[in-house]
């Protein structure tokens, strides 16, 4: 109690202190503990150290799977940086910019956030599905018949269009930060600019690109972070098999596929599957801990 009235700061750290604890870090401490074992969730455990690492790192048939969709996640990670953290960027620019009917597109382009990526994916299906989806019939219908497709069935088209879902259904909220961001810049800054001279470019170059950096980099880190983590729409795209080919195939339905599946060794296998979220869990935070170095330079300095 004493030290309660010294510190009367942990009143208000403990009780979460004592949650996070209890549904964070011992579920993952759990988890370590589970990588070492055998188990399918019935019966008996059976510890077997690393054998469960050895096979996803050497087995002649699950490594080649988990390296793929290892693969597709730096891909799609490659795809935040370099093409929808830009676009958000450039659509909260012409926001700025006030365009035309501006509040109408920021409402519209944010809008599809709402809706569950569940929903996105089964009416994408519905989209693009070779034999009931309405983009083939519409292109028959327009005497393009030849541009027909299947699609999402198309390994050289279904990480292209599981993006082009990505960026309609998610460039609403970082383009959102980066909108509130240079809202956020003083108008004195933007009127001393116009006195001094500057055109559009320039004010862009030297004013809102340089301070728009800070929010940057706290897209790219949850926008990272999810996409090491994907689960949800390719797994309806393409179905626990990761699609054609593997090419919609992550590490997250990989981790599905062995858990709660039977593609191991005919049975379920939690132990297995503790050993690939054990995987991603280290890789998540090598990769997290890179981009934490690199962006911390975008910091704002008091």
């Amino acid at each position: 109690m004493k030290k309660i009235k010294k510190r009367p700061y942990l009143i208000f750290i403990t009780p979460g202190f004592i949650l996070y604890t209890i549904f964070i870090i011992i579920p993952i401490l759990y988890v370590f503990f589970l990588s070492a074992f055998e188990w399918s969730g019935l019966g008996a455990m059976e510890f077997i150290g690393i054998d469960n690492f050895k096979i996803i790192f050497t087995d002649a048939r699950v490594s080649p799977q988990f390296w793929n969709a290892m693969f597709n996640n730096f891909k799609y990670l490659l795809c935040v940086w370099f093409i929808i953290t830009p676009i958000q960027f450039l659509l909260a620019y012409l926001f700025f910019l006030k365009i035309p009917a501006h509040k109408y597109l920021k409402f519209m382009i944010f809008m599809p956030y709402v809706i569950s990526s569940t929903v996105v994916s089964f009416f994408a299906t519905m989209v693009f599905d070779p034999n009931i989806g309405m983009l083939n019939e519409l292109l028959i219908n327009l005497g393009l018949g030849q541009y027909t497709s299947a699609w999402v069935g198309d390994p050289n088209l279904s990480f292209k269009i599981m993006v082009i879902l990505i960026i309609w259904q998610g460039a609403g909220t970082g383009m959102m930060i980066f909108y509130a961001n240079m809202m956020d810049i003083p108008q004195e800054i933007m009127e001393a600019a116009s006195i001094d001279g500057c055109n559009e470019r320039q004010r862009l170059r030297h004013i809102l690109l340089p301070l728009s950096l800070p929010a940057c980099a706290s897209t790219i880190i949850m926008s990272a972070i999810w996409a090491l983590g994907v689960f949800d729409i390719p797994f309806m795209l393409g179905g626990a098999s990761g699609g054609v080919n593997g090419k919609l195939d992550f590490v997250n339905i990989l981790f599905y596929r062995y858990t709660f599946g039977s593609a191991l060794n005919g049975k379920s296998n939690f132990g297995f599957g503790a050993a690939i979220s054990v995987s991603m869990f280290v890789i998540m935070m090598i990769v997290t801990l890179v981009q934490n170095k690199v962006l911390s330079r975008f910091e704002y300095e008091n």
